[in-house]
C-alpha cells in the first residue's frame, strides 16, 4: 500500500488495483490495473512501442508481501507513468465527458 501511495502521491490509496475486466470469470485480477501501470512487467498489455516493460517497486512489494522474497528496491525502475499525479488521477476517470482532465494531463 505504501509503494502506491509514494508513487502516485495519493495518500488514501488503499494499494495498487488489480486489472477487472468485465468479462472476466475470475473474482480478481492477474495483472495490475493497466490503466495505473500500463508499462509495468505485471501489466495485462505488452506494449508495440519498444519501451521495456519494467520491474517496478508495485511488484517487488507484492512478491515481499508474500513473504516468500526479500525485495532489492534498489533494482526498481520508477514508472513515470502517474508518478506524483495525486488522488484524482487515480480515483477519478481518465476521461470526463470526452475530455482529458486536467489532473490526467500530461500522462
Amino acid at each position: 500500500r505504501q509503494v502506491a501511495r509514494n508513487h502516485f502521491n495519493c495518500p488514501s490509496m488503499q494499494g495498487l488495483r488489480l486489472e477487472n475486466q468485465p468479462t472476466s470469470d475470475d473474482c480478481f485480477g492477474q495483472h495490475w490495473e493497466e490503466r495505473l501501470a500500463w508499462n509495468e512487467l505485471m501489466s495485462p498489455m505488452t506494449n508495440s512501442l519498444s519501451i521495456a516493460e519494467a520491474l517496478s517497486p508495485f511488484t517487488l512489494a507484492l512478491l515481499e508481501d508474500t513473504g516468500w522474497y526479500r525485495a532489492n528496491y534498489s533494482m526498481a525502475k520508477i514508472t513515470p507513468f502517474g508518478h506524483g499525479a495525486g488522488c484524482d488521477f487515480v480515483e477519478k476517470p481518465c476521461l470526463v465527458n470526452g475530455a482529458i482532465p486536467e489532473y490526467s494531463r500530461g500522462y
